[in-house]
């Protein structure tokens, strides 16, 4: 019978510890904008749109870039 795979990168403390780091920074990002958009107004909605697409624009370009 075969092994089952014991090596999950996923099973480890230190990935599991980012995961949730990172889950707390988008939920706490969502908050600020909800946030945001509830003291600005619709027009705040269309600034962070703005900045969300230029954020995405330099992330691709540096994947691009092989960074």
């Amino acid at each position: 019978m075969a092994e089952a795979l014991i090596d999950d990168p996923q099973a480890t403390n230190a990935e599991n510890a980012l995961a949730a780091r990172i889950l707390l920074i988008v939920a706490a990002l969502l908050v600020i904008c909800a946030v945001i958009v509830v003291l600005f107004g619709l027009p705040a909605l269309g600034i962070l749109g703005l900045v969300g697409t230029a954020v995405i624009w330099a992330a691709l370009l540096s994947i691009m870039a092989g960074n």
